[in-house]
């Protein structure tokens, strides 16, 4: 089985269900790689996939649409225009030529802007696709709310990730007598509410015995400078560390924290989420759909508000070894009930439904694996 893939991107979302459906039979290749350039890749992007079609090809799996932002989108309306109408140009050329698109919603909208009217653009992918693929239902219903409801639909929830602690076991979070250490990781950008996250730390009262560690790569100096003049702000301490961590320093850094906070504006589902849950730490989250389907005795939630999140805070630091422990258990549970082997098996049977017509799951465990 083929699979055309746009955009590579680090995040190990691709490469857990890659490495399970090639172990599967699929063969995995990505889109958008021909030169050393972006602006060229992108332009040869129609050529391309006209090139694959006709080698055999049939069937693209696309997760981002950030590949498709040229030079100067930022700061020119014009330019994100007319990487729109070239986006459009793209989804039609697939169409013409036989090609199946299939999207994984792992945001309902980029979080920063790529087209220039993403809604629009939204609408127009999910009306070219023959199959979306989302991590929740709220996903969906999302989508639905923008005017963007697909034909086809399959949930897929997002899987379990893992760092290496080696031989050594993730300690339990809640113990010894020091402060309770909260932490932030992940990219640091302005959806992500960090600053939000400073504020209501700063709020707590002088008797909470806490700790607060912020890491991630901070790519706004805006932003950056913001956190900054918070976290000086600050009478408990607070560790900024806006740089990207090395995969190796990853589960030490979740090892040492008690509960982590993930204080989203908006988010659709989060791998950081999953990487906490996988390893066994308390999370503090807003009450959003996105993240309605964590569970909630690992879970701690708050309206959104920064009052709440303090209060979150405050609750958390106050309790104790042994409820923190079932709150830890109840996250590795529920990081566990899903494998990566399950869903790049699901995965495989809907695009086999996909390319079939409508195939059935028996279909895809007859079928020779170089079928595509």
């Amino acid at each position: 089985m083929k699979i055309m893939v746009l955009p590579r991107d680090p995040n190990p979302y691709q490469s857990l269900l890659y490495e399970e459906m090639e172990r599967l039979g699929a063969r995995i290749d990505y889109l958008g790689e021909l030169t050393g350039s972006h602006t060229l890749n992108l332009l040869l992007l129609p050529l391309e996939v006209t090139a694959r079609r006709i080698g055999g090809a049939r069937l693209i799996h696309l997760h981002w649409v950030f590949g498709f932002t040229f030079p100067g989108a930022r700061r020119f309306l014009i330019i994100r225009g007319l990487a729109q109408v070239w986006f459009i140009l793209w989804l039609r050329v697939c169409r013409m030529v036989g090609i199946d698109l299939i999207w994984t919603a792992h945001n309902v909208l980029p979080h920063d802007p790529v087209f220039a009217d993403d809604r629009s653009a939204r609408r127009a992918l999910v009306q070219a696709c023959d199959l979306v693929l989302a991590h929740s239902e709220a996903a969906l219903t999302e989508l639905a709310a923008l005017g963007a409801k697909a034909r086809r639909t399959a949930v897929v929830r997002h899987g379990p990730i893992m760092c290496s602690l080696g031989a050594a076991p993730a300690p339990g979070p809640g113990r010894g007598d020091g402060p309770r250490r909260f932490l932030f990781f992940g990219r640091v950008a302005e959806y992500k509410g960090v600053d939000d996250l400073l504020a209501a730390f700063l709020g707590l009262p002088d008797e909470v015995h806490a700790h607060l560690t912020v890491a991630g790569q901070c790519a706004d100096p805006v932003l950056r400078s913001r956190l900054n003049t918070l976290a000086q702000a600050s009478s408990a301490p607070v560790t900024l560390r806006l740089e990207r961590v090395p995969d190796d320093e990853v589960a030490p850094l979740l090892a040492a924290a008690d509960v982590v906070v993930l204080p989203f504006r908006r988010v659709t589902t989060s791998g950081s989420a999953m990487l906490a849950l996988a390893h066994g730490r308390p999370l503090i989250v807003p009450d959003l759909p996105g993240l309605a389907d964590l569970p909630d005795d690992a879970v701690e939630r708050y309206t959104g508000e920064i009052p709440s999140l303090t209060a979150a805070l405050e609750r958390l630091a106050s309790y104790g070894e042994s409820r923190l422990a079932a709150m830890s258990a109840a996250a590795s549970r529920y990081a566990a009930s899903v494998t990566w082997q399950e869903i790049a098996e699901t995965t495989m049977i809907e695009m086999l439904r996909v390319l079939d017509g409508d195939g059935s799951e028996a279909d895809y465990y007859r079928r020779p694996a170089n079928v595509i």
